[in-house]
């Protein structure tokens, strides 16, 4: 089955293209300088953490301020205000530990990921949804599974 869009939609959706391909590099780039670095919880990683969410805000006023036209942003909004919280909570929780840290990650990624996905479902007449839908429901699932999972022990 094949969709037509009107002329803005096809604006718009190539626009929104854009923003997911330079939110999913970001993200690629930002899990390659992290894995190797979140054993330890120190300045650098503590920066990186909260440095996701604040891409993430900068993203989502991109994408609200792109898709205006094509229906309400408040969703997206939401998600800036969120991912505000996500970015104060973790540099908060940085000092507490590796544990507060995976939890707050894991409810902002849940929380965000929701968003992400309902506003792609939402936006599918436009076209080019299928990488908010995907990277909405991957959020979700990340967002349990660490916020789940508790630092690792030796035991003796």
């Amino acid at each position: 089955m094949t969709t037509v869009a009107a002329p803005g939609f096809s604006t718009t959706a190539s626009a929104l293209r854009r923003l997911y391909f330079v939110r999913f590099a970001f993200a690629i780039v930002w899990a390659l300088v992290m894995i190797p670095l979140a054993k330890d919880l120190n300045p650098l990683t503590a920066t990186l953490l909260v440095l996701y969410p604040l891409f993430d805000v900068a993203a989502a006023i991109i994408d609200a301020r792109a898709s205006r036209a094509t229906g309400s942003p408040t969703l997206l909004y939401v998600n800036v205000a969120i991912s505000l919280l996500a970015a104060v909570g973790l540099a908060f929780a940085g000092a507490s530990g590796i544990p507060e840290v995976l939890r707050v990650w894991g409810a902002w990624a849940i929380v965000a990921g929701l968003i992400q996905l309902i506003v792609g479902v939402t936006r599918r007449k436009m076209g080019g949804q299928w990488p908010m839908i995907i990277s909405g429901g991957i959020s979700v699932l990340a967002g349990g599974r660490s916020s789940r999972l508790r630092p690792r022990t030796t035991q003796r």
